[in-house]
């Protein structure tokens, strides 16, 4: 097939693509949106970045959250980084439908690579995008994770073809998608995916032993490793700042607490935590029948508790807006928004590889579908996973292990596709066909007839909040009917892909079939059909709100109104009638004491828990929290708190705390505006500066608000000790202080605060932002960023040129 041919079929599929993604997600065309919280939540804590950003400005410090925090891990992109050219897409689509188009590129891309045909790769690629866990992440709002997804079945097939002899290109594209995976900012989900990554090399140094090939398995290893050092590279500054960041939060943080100490382990996340959102072990049957456990499913009106309720004479109208209410749900709580259905034909075809393809890549993917459910069950498999928690690198830094099951869904999907592509290219025993397809369809049939027949013995379909729901006079036995009857109508309908899948494989194995055009298109309404049509359950129409933005969703309450009112730059907002420490609404409009961040400094999570959440006002002072919203939602009122002590004051007296434990506990019962409370480790920094606590005189008073840069002037006629309302983070490191123009020491006061030695007279005060992982990090990012768009333009030149060079072509 020449370029032109070749370019015109990808534009094709291409084509194809957008009007799926179109067509699932209309309303957004109508300019309709999907508020999930997550999305809104984002937008909101964004604003302050997003706000000087239209000024032309980068901020790397919001004073939007908790008090003040690094915007790393809030909203961040580094400007030197030169890939983000390939992110630009998103400018031109709306939002839910940029990121299925994404989903769906990526594994077009991916089985492209590989060689497969158009068609397949299509079919493939609406498949992958179409698994129901990625629509409900869609619905939830969850864009880098499902962005980096994208990304790592094209970067495994990179280095497939890359081990297979195309080492040039192989290895550009290897360094390209790990660069954009990284740069989608979800840790998380490339971390997962570097185990796909060694469990494929494994399987070619164990083919390597096999062929006594070693040394030259080495070598080409060897420069795989160089390709994935120059992937890193762009995002030198993103890593490094996100581990700077990291070891202050309450993923990686190390708190000086001793009872935490004791207790936890001293970095990463308590393993309680992390495993909360585990997949239950049952529920996995949901893979292939998407109504087991009923997750995220609603009672309908042609239900048995409709019916219950309507003999009770409850009105129509109320009973559907109380079975709105009414979880299904039957499985492991916290509850899941919605079943990660691999998909019942997709399923098929990914064991009916077992049985038809030779190859040695099966057991590859095989051996990650197997660490992707066996991971996914979290705290529902302990033997295996707090061994992972406990061993491995970076491992207790992340939560959800439900979050496994994405890389479970690349590996299975990308099986089914190399079994479909076998089937077209009759790349099988002939001899042996019937009895795999009997084999394929007898293991999932049997398995499914087996759920349908001894469901009762799996699971009794009572629900975590079952005893709740009776309180409210529910009759379970009705709610426990409506459950098996979902189950049996998935179960039927299970069974009726599986013997569609059986059906269609036969007549083409067999020749009954032979238009291979309407053999493509019969898989392709099954496998896609059978996906649309479970996706449609848990995201459709009915989600999809009439709003210009997600901003303009967020709408300041009359309270907000009113404090929007006061004209001084810096002071803080606590809302008592939201869930404060879960809420980034606040923030949107204010300079918060509460907010929402999975990464949040482990010493204001501290503060929290002993402090804040139990109304200490000390501490309220102390973060000058000018207002507090109260009241009840939609009847919020703003109240004014005259003890707010303002950005920076300055202290009569010190009280030494021996450690971090004497420090926190003092901060419960003290007088912030004439008391500091010090670590007795930072005497030196206080050295022989006495106090005289009978002098009331001199004044400081913030005079420039910068987020990144705080200046302050100060006037007395003896030295002071000033307390700032600012968070500590980083302090002498990152934040520096500066009086008059000169770099000077500053320490860490009441836990959390920072406190300065000031000297007799009139002064100039600065607080300035600078972390180096940032500022040094962006150079090494724009030099590795351009090289790789380097490499990749010349190769493309290569190929249009029609140019011979090593590394392009297969081995023989």
């Amino acid at each position: 097939m020449d370029l032109k041919s070749s370019f015109l079929r990808h534009l094709t599929a291409i084509a194809v693509i957008i009007l799926v993604a179109g067509v699932y997600f209309f309303p957004e065309i109508q300019g309709k949106k999907l508020l999930s919280h997550d999305e809104v939540s984002s937008v909101a804590a964004a604003k302050e970045v997003k706000n000087y950003e239209e000024k032309g400005e980068t901020i790397l410090w919001t004073s939007r959250l908790f008090s003040g925090m690094p915007a790393f891990q809030v909203a961040y992109s580094v400007k030197t980084n030169l890939l983000q050219i390939f992110f630009k897409t998103h400018q031109i689509l709306p939002k839910n439908i940029w990121l299925f188009v994404s989903l769906m590129l990526g594994f077009y891309i991916s089985l492209s690579l590989l060689g497969y045909k158009m068609e397949i790769s299509l079919i493939g690629a609406i498949a992958f995008g179409l698994s129901t866990w990625f629509m409900i992440s869609i619905e939830a709002g969850h864009t880098t994770k499902l962005l980096a997804i994208s990304l790592i079945a094209p970067l495994i097939s990179s280095i497939v073809i890359f081990y297979k002899g195309k080492w040039l290109i192989g290895g550009i594209l290897t360094s390209l998608f790990l660069s954009l995976a990284i740069m989608a900012n979800h840790l998380q989900i490339v971390y997962y995916a570097m185990f796909m990554v060694l469990i494929l090399v494994i399987a070619k140094l164990i083919d390597a032993f096999r062929e006594k090939k070693i040394s030259f398995f080495l070598k080409r290893t060897i420069i795989l490793i160089g390709f994935a050092i120059l992937g890193i590279s762009p995002n030198t500054t993103l890593i490094w700042t996100t581990y700077d960041f990291g070891k202050e939060t309450i993923r990686g943080g190390k708190s000086e607490l001793t009872p935490l100490q004791e207790t936890n382990q001293t970095t990463g996340l308590d393993i309680d935590y992390a495993m909360q959102y585990s997949y239950g072990k049952a529920e996995s049957i949901n893979l292939l029948i998407p109504g087991f456990a009923a997750s995220g499913a609603k009672i309908s009106d042609k239900s048995a508790t409709y019916d219950f309720l309507k003999s009770k004479g409850v009105p129509k109208a109320q009973i559907l807006d109380y079975l709105k209410g009414i979880p299904a749900y039957y499985g492991e709580p916290p509850v899941n928004p919605g079943p990660s259905y691999f998909g019942a034909a997709i399923i098929f075809l990914f064991l009916l590889l077992f049985f038809i393809y030779k190859g040695s890549f099966k057991w590859v993917l095989l051996a990650i579908v197997i660490l992707s459910i066996m991971a996914a069950w979290g705290r529902h498999f302990l033997i295996f996973n707090e061994f992972l928690f406990n061993h491995l690198p970076f491992y207790n830094k992340f939560r959800t292990p439900s979050m496994w099951l994405s890389i479970g869904m690349i590996a299975t999907v990308m099986g089914a596709m190399i079994a479909l592509k076998s089937i077209f290219n009759k790349e099988y025993d002939l001899s042996k066909i019937k009895k795999s397809l009997f084999y394929t369809g007898g293991i999932l049939g049997g398995f499914v007839i087996f759920i349908y027949l001894f469901k009762s013995s799996i699971t009794d379909f009572s629900g975590p909040y079952d005893e709740q729901l009776a309180q409210n006079g529910i009759n379970l036995d009705y709610l426990i009917e409506d459950r098996i009857s979902m189950l049996t109508s998935d179960i039927l309908r299970t069974l009726f892909i599986l013997g569609l899948m059986f059906g269609t494989v036969w007549l083409v194995v067999f020749n009954k079939l032979k238009n291979l055009k309407l053999a493509y298109f019969v898989f392709a309404i099954i496998i896609i059909g059978d996906l649309w049509s479970v996706d449609k359950r848990f995201l459709n129409e009915a989600d999809f709100t009439k709003v210009k933005s997600y901003e303009k969703s967020i709408v300041a309450s009359p309270a907000s109104q009113e404090i929007l009112k006061d004209t001084e730059v810096n002071y803080r907002v606590f809302n008592t009638t939201v869930s404060s420490f879960n809420d980034n609404n606040t923030s949107y409009f204010h300079q918060s004491i509460g907010g929402y961040s999975a990464v949040k400094l482990m010493r204001y999570q501290e503060v929290i828990e002993r402090h804040l959440s139990k109304g200490n006002m000390n501490v309220f002072n102390m973060l000058n929290a000018k207002y507090f919203i109260t009241g009840q939602p939609q009847q919020e009122v703003a109240q004014l708190n005259p003890s707010a002590l303002g950005s920076v004051w300055f202290v009569n007296n010190i009280d030494w705390a021996k450690n971090a434990d004497d420090e926190i506990a003092k901060i419960t019962d003290f007088n912030p505006k004439e008391t500091v409370i010090i670590d007795e480790r930072f005497k030196n920094y206080v050295g022989d500066f006495n106090l005289n606590s009978s002098d009331n005189s001199g004044q400081i008073n913030l005079s420039s608000f910068h987020p990144d840069n705080m200046v302050y002037t100060s006037k007395s006629a003896t030295s002071k000790f000033a307390v700032f309302s600012e968070i500590w983070y980083k302090g002498n490191v990152d934040w520096k202080a500066y009086i008059d123009g000169q770099e000077t020491e500053f320490t860490r006061v009441n836990y959390l605060l920072r406190g300065l030695k000031v000297p007799a007279g009139d002064h100039k005060i600065e607080f300035k932002f600078y972390p180096k992982s940032h500022y040094i990090g962006s150079k090494i990012t724009l030099v590795s960023s351009a090289l790789i768009l380097l490499l990749l333009a010349s190769i493309v030149a290569a190929i249009l040129m029609n140019k011979s060079l090593p590394g392009l072509k297969y081995d023989e």
